[in-house]
C-alpha cells in the first residue's frame, strides 16, 4: 500500500516523518496498529479539518475492512492520513520524530495498548488515549498522557492542541538546565500561541501577583466545604470572597478534575480516577464530617463515587451527617437544558454542539433540575441565564480580584484596534461563527484580531489589559468569566445578553449586546464612535467592582451561612 506521503511498503526509511514526506514543521500523531485503534484513529481524522498542518500516520496495517482512508477522502484530508510499514529495527528511533502516539479504545487484556504506551514513552512522545479502559488507570495515575472520547472530534482537537501545548512546556523545561533561558521562553510562547494572530513577544512583565487565599479550615463558628468542580477557578474566587468578608468562615476546598488541566487554588486535588479508590472516598467523607456547610459545586458528587457520579447519589449520605448545612451550586452545563434554550435563543451554542452531546446534556441538566426542586436545598447559580433553567436559584455573580486586571492604557486609541476572543470551548461561544467576520475585518486592515487559547492565566491578563475590545460568547445569554476579566480592565465587551433576565435580576451589564448575525455592526459601531467605546469601558470598571469584587457573592451566601 502506498502512503499519501509518498513512502511505499517496500521502501524502508530511517524515521517516520521522512516516510511520511513531512517537513519538520508538521505536527505528526503516530498509531502503531496491534491495539485496536479504529474509534480513536477514525477521531482524529475527523478532527482533521479543524487542524490544519497536522497529520497522522499508521504504523502497520489498517484493521481489515476498515474504511478510515474512504472517511478521510471524503473530509477532504486524505492527503494528511498515512500507512506506513513497520521499521525492521529500532522502533523507538523511528517514531521519535513524530510529537504524539495514540493508543485506541481498549478491549480484552489491554496488552497491546500498554505496550504501544510504552513504545511511546521510549520514543519520547506524549501519549494521546481515546478512552482507554485499564490503561486509562495507568495513564492517569502517571500523569502521562491526555484522554479524549471516542466519536468526539471537538474532543479530539482539545485534546492534541493540549497535548502539544504540554510537550512544548516538557522541552522548555528540558531546554532551561541547559542555559538559555531568554531564548526558550521566546520560543516556548512562539509555540503556544501558534494558532493565535499574535505579534512578537513582549518585553517580560512584572511579576504576577500571588493568587487571593482563604483562611483554612479551623476552629471558627462556620467551617465550609467547597468541591469539586472549580470551573474557571470560580470556587477558589468563592473562598476567598466568603472569607474576606465573612470573619466567622474558614474553609476547605477539594477539586477533581482531569490529569494536565490548569490548577487553580485548592487545599486537595484529586483525579477523576482517585475518586473511585476506597481510601479516597472514606478521606471525603471524613473530610464532611468536619463541615457545618457545604457547597456542592456543579452538582458533581462530593465524597468520590462512593454513591456515584451526581450530588443527587450523595444527597442521602449528606442528610444524615449531624448539623450539616448543604448547598448546590449550578455553572451551566449541568443544569442548561439543551431543547428550552434553543427555544429561546434561535442563534443557541447548541446548534454547535457536537454529535451526541445535546442527548447527554439534556439527561444531565433534567436530573439537576429534579434534584434542584425536590431537595428543598438552597440553589445557587454564577450567571443569570441560569435562572431561565433554575428560577428558584439565587444568582451568586462570578468573582475576582478586580485591582488585578486593571488597566492604565484607555482603549480604542491605536489606529488599528485590537480584538481579543479567547474561547475556553468553542462551541460554547459561537467561536465558529465569530471567527468568519472578525478574520475578515483583520484582513481588511479594520482591527487586529487575537485568537487565543488555553494561554497561562498570567500571559492572558496581559493580552486583555492590551486589548481594545473583548469578544465573550455570542450565544449563551449571560455574560462569562472572561467578559468580567475583560470589563475589569476598563475594555468594551461584546456579548450575547438574554436581557429580560437581566432586567429582572435589576442589572444592566455595559456590554454591547450582540448575536453571530449582529457581530459587525457591533465590533463597526464601537469603531465608528471610540469615545462611546471608551466611555463603555469606564462604566464596565464601576459595574464590576459594583458586582463581582466578592462582595456581592458573600452576601448571596448570607441566609445559608447562619
Amino acid at each position: 500500500m502506498t502512503s499519501s506521503g509518498g513512502a511505499t511498503a517496500g521502501q524502508a526509511h530511517r524515521t517516520v516523518r521522512l516516510a511520511c514526506g513531512l517537513s519538520p514543521n508538521d505536527r505528526l500523531v503516530v498509531c502503531l496498529a496491534g491495539a485496536d485503534l479504529v474509534q480513536g484513529l477514525a477521531t482524529l481524522i475527523a478532527a482533521l479539518p479543524r487542524l490544519p498542518g497536522h497529520h497522522v500516520a499508521l504504523v502497520g496495517d489498517l484493521p481489515p475492512g476498515d474504511d478510515l482512508l474512504d472517511r478521510a477522502e471524503r473530509l477532504g484530508v486524505r492527503g494528511r492520513v498515512h500507512v506506513v510499514p513497520a521499521p525492521p529495527g529500532d522502533l523507538a528511533a523511528f517514531l521519535g520524530s513524530a510529537e504524539l502516539g495514540l493508543v485506541g479504545y481498549e478491549r480484552g487484556t489491554g496488552a497491546p495498548v500498554t505496550a504501544a504506551i510504552q513504545a511511546y514513552r521510549a520514543a519520547g512522545l506524549t501519549v494521546l488515549a481515546a478512552e482507554a479502559g485499564p490503561a486509562r488507570g495507568f495513564l492517569t495515575d502517571n500523569d502521562l498522557g491526555v484522554l479524549f472520547r471516542a466519536g468526539d472530534p471537538a474532543g479530539g482537537v482539545r485534546a492534541i492542541r493540549q497535548a502539544l501545548r504540554e510537550r512544548s512546556r516538557s522541552f522548555q523545561a528540558a531546554r532551561w538546565v541547559v542555559g538559555r533561558p531568554r531564548r526558550v521562553a521566546g520560543a516556548l510562547k512562539r509555540a503556544v500561541r501558534r494558532r493565535s494572530l499574535l505579534p512578537p513577544p513582549r518585553p517580560a512583565a512584572p511579576p504576577t501577583p500571588a493568587p487571593p487565599t482563604w483562611r483554612p479550615l479551623g476552629d471558627t463558628p462556620i467551617r465550609l466545604g467547597l468541591g469539586t468542580a472549580n470551573h474557571a477557578g470560580q470556587l477558589s474566587a468563592f473562598a476567598w470572597a466568603i472569607c474576606r468578608n465573612r470573619p466567622d468562615v474558614s474553609a476547605e476546598l477539594v477539586v477533581a478534575q482531569a490529569p494536565g488541566r490548569f490548577r487553580h487554588p485548592a487545599d486537595e486535588h484529586l483525579t477523576f480516577q482517585q475518586q473511585r479508590l476506597l481510601s479516597v472516598q472514606l478521606a471525603q467523607s471524613e473530610r464532611v464530617f468536619g463541615y457545618t456547610h457545604l457547597l456542592a459545586d456543579a452538582f458533581r458528587p462530593v465524597l468520590g463515587y462512593l454513591n456515584g457520579n451526581h450530588i443527587d447519589a450523595d444527597l442521602p449520605t449528606l442528610r444524615r451527617v449531624p448539623g450539616l448545612k448543604v448547598a448546590l451550586l449550578g455553572h451551566g452545563s449541568e443544569v442548561r437544558h439543551p431543547a428550552r434554550h434553543r427555544e429561546r435563543h434561535g442563534h443557541s451554542m447548541f446548534l454547535d454542539a457536537p454529535p451526541g452531546i445535546e442527548a447527554q446534556l439534556t439527561t444531565l441538566a433534567e436530573r439537576s433540575q429534579r434534584v434542584a426542586r425536590d431537595s428543598g436545598l438552597p440553589i445557587f447559580v454564577t450567571t443569570l441565564d441560569l435562572l431561565s433553567d433554575l428560577p428558584q436559584a439565587t444568582w451568586a455573580p462570578l468573582v475576582l480580584d478586580v485591582d488585578v486586571w486593571a488597566s492604565d492604557r484607555p482603549p480604542l486609541e491605536r489606529a488599528r484596534p485590537v480584538v481579543l476572543h479567547a474561547p475556553s470551548n468553542r462551541w460554547t461561544k459561537g467561536t465558529d461563527r465569530i471567527l468568519p467576520v472578525l478574520t475578515e475585518l483583520h484582513d481588511r486592515g479594520a482591527i487586529d484580531f487575537r485568537l487565543v487559547e488555553a494561554m497561562p492565566w498570567s500571559e492572558m491578563r496581559d493580552l486583555v489589559r492590551d486589548a481594545d475590545i473583548v469578544v465573550d460568547q455570542l450565544v449563551m445569554g449571560s455574560y462569562c468569566a472572561f467578559a468580567v476579566e475583560g470589563m475589569a480592565a476598563g475594555r468594551p465587551v461584546v456579548a450575547f445578553l438574554d436581557e429580560q433576565v437581566h432586567r429582572d435580576a435589576g442589572v444592566a451589564p455595559p456590554i454591547v449586546n450582540a448575536t453571530p448575525a449582529t457581530l459587525r455592526t457591533a465590533i463597526e459601531s464601537l469603531l465608528d464612535d471610540r469615545a462611546r467605546g471608551a466611555e463603555l469601558g469606564a462604566r464596565s470598571v464601576e459595574y464590576v467592582r459594583e458586582h463581582h469584587d466578592g462582595r456581592r457573592t458573600a452576601a448571596a451566601f448570607a441566609d445559608f451561612l447562619t
